[in-house]
């Protein structure tokens, strides 16, 4: 999602909104140099008065278009030189005799919007705590169970696992429970990290020959909180130490919390120990929030920010931004720095725009052929190189087929394009690899499962 800092920062992205011709957009629209935004007026500069009169004439209204597809409101843009300002110039640009001295210093320095909206910024954020967790009926189970560590770990809830697609609110409740803990318990010693940290912790401590000192750092906290456990699928030695560490702290009665994007009966390539581990506790889910969650949210954010928002846009962003509260918070965020840089009151129309860029935004994008790859390196443990290489092991020679049949699945590429991007493989290869892969899904559930999972990991990365 963009975010605007200055009216430089909404000019550079009114400019992606032209449909002009390349040597239109360098002769000129490219010299125009942004000035000043002032309610409805845009201000624009440009040094040669030719230029100027030809970016008047020919692109004054493709440019107030595309500034009101961006902002929501309609524009008028004027555009001027700073060398030969006619009495009859100014008039016609709506301009006076102040204007000289006034928008040159505007060229020079916009810091004071600048400076308007980071105190805005700051203003609005807010700590991950429970104070500012917003509860719901869809998250009333997590927050609950999280509160009750609060007051006495390890005792109902060990392991207490939250799962819930990305954007709800899993990483808020951890944060919420390390920050009232820490209070309540300054000594106390709380690991919080992710399962990619987890997993990287030790394999350097293999490579370092120093697992001890790995053991030692895990086992001797009070409190393990891991985010994305999902991520340590198919990883194996990671997931027994991971075993034997879950086993070592809750035999000392230690508290663990992890999140996750699904539940545990759907980690596909996970041990079926480390399962039933996970499942020893409380698994607590959190669905997209409610209406009245969403108005809530959108409130307490808009307050926040000393941003009044009409109803009825509070109505339109929580009727159309329902599965992902991240998304739902940034809309607030990017209306407050629409309106701080124009100076505007929030509208109906610059809600919609806004909703309309964010939903545009996180529609699914292309996953390139080197993520596709790097993805299959790291889950079969050998290089990017080695997949695309004519080695023949018959670790990267399964590796190699996998990452071939996912670019196909995903990308959609020809196979004799699939061919150059694996070293000029010819088209038999190809399809023998693809064909390979399929017949294997067929017959091996866990195969199927781990398949699933990287596409699933490729879409949420991309």
């Amino acid at each position: 999602m963009n975010s605007y800092n200055s009216f430089s920062d909404i000019f550079e992205e009114m400019k992606k909104r032209l449909t002009l011709s390349s040597t239109a957009m360098k002769l000129w629209i490219e010299p125009l140099r942004p000035i000043k935004l002032n309610n409805n007026i845009v201000q624009l500069y440009v040094e040669n008065d030719f230029a100027r009169e030809m970016a008047y004439t020919n692109f004054k209204t493709k440019m107030e278009e595309a500034f009101a597809d961006l902002l929501g409101f309609e524009v008028e843009v004027q555009i001027f030189s700073e060398k030969n300002l006619s009495p009859e110039q100014l008039a016609r640009y709506g301009l006076d005799s102040s204007t000289k001295e006034e928008l040159t210093k505007e060229l020079e320095d916009d810091d004071v919007v600048k400076n308007r909206l980071t105190k805005s910024e700051m203003q609005s954020n807010y700590q991950h705590t429970f104070d500012t967790f917003i509860v719901g009926d869809t998250n009333k189970l997590a927050y609950s169970a999280c509160k009750s560590i609060v007051q006495e770990p390890s005792t109902m809830y060990n392991p207490l696992y939250i799962y819930s697609e990305p954007g709800l609110g899993k990483t808020h409740l951890l944060s919420a429970v390390k920050a009232e803990m820490e209070k309540k318990n300054p000594d106390m010693h709380i690991i919080y990290t992710t399962a990619d940290t987890f997993t990287d912790d030790f394999v350097n401590s293999i490579r370092n020959n120093n697992t001890e000192s790995f053991k030692k750092k895990y086992h001797d906290c009070d409190m393990l909180l891991i985010d994305d456990i999902q991520f340590i699928a198919n990883k194996v030695e990671t997931q027994q130490e991971l075993f034997h560490t879950f086993n070592y702290l809750r035999d000392h009665g230690k508290q663990i919390i992890f999140t996750s994007d699904r539940p545990p009966k759907d980690l596909n390539g996970v041990e079926e120990r480390l399962i039933s581990r996970f499942e020893w506790g409380l698994l607590a889910d959190i669905a997209p929030p409610e209406y009245e969650t969403r108005v809530a949210i959108i409130k307490r954010k808009a307050e926040l920010y000393n941003m009044n928002l009409a109803d009825n846009i509070i109505q339109f962003l929580a009727d159309k931004l329902k599965t992902n509260i991240r998304l739902l918070e940034g809309a607030i965020t990017k209306i407050n720095a629409l309106t701080v840089v124009t100076g505007v009151t929030p509208t109906l129309n610059i809600a919609q725009n806004v909703v309309k860029d964010i939903q545009s935004n996180h529609e699914p994008i292309p996953v390139t052929v080197e993520k596709i790859i790097n993805e299959v390196a790291k889950v079969y443990s050998v290089s990017p190189e080695d997949i695309g290489s004519e080695k023949r092991s018959s670790q990267i020679s399964t590796a190699r087929q996998v990452a071939v049949y996912l670019v196909s699945k995903i990308t959609g590429l020809s196979y004799s394009l699939i061919g150059r991007e694996f070293g000029n493989r010819d088209h038999s290869t190809i399809v023998y690899s693809i064909n390979k892969v399929k017949s294997v899904i067929k017959k091996d559930p866990s195969f199927k499962g781990m398949i699933d999972d990287m596409i699933k990991n490729l879409s949420n990365n991309v």
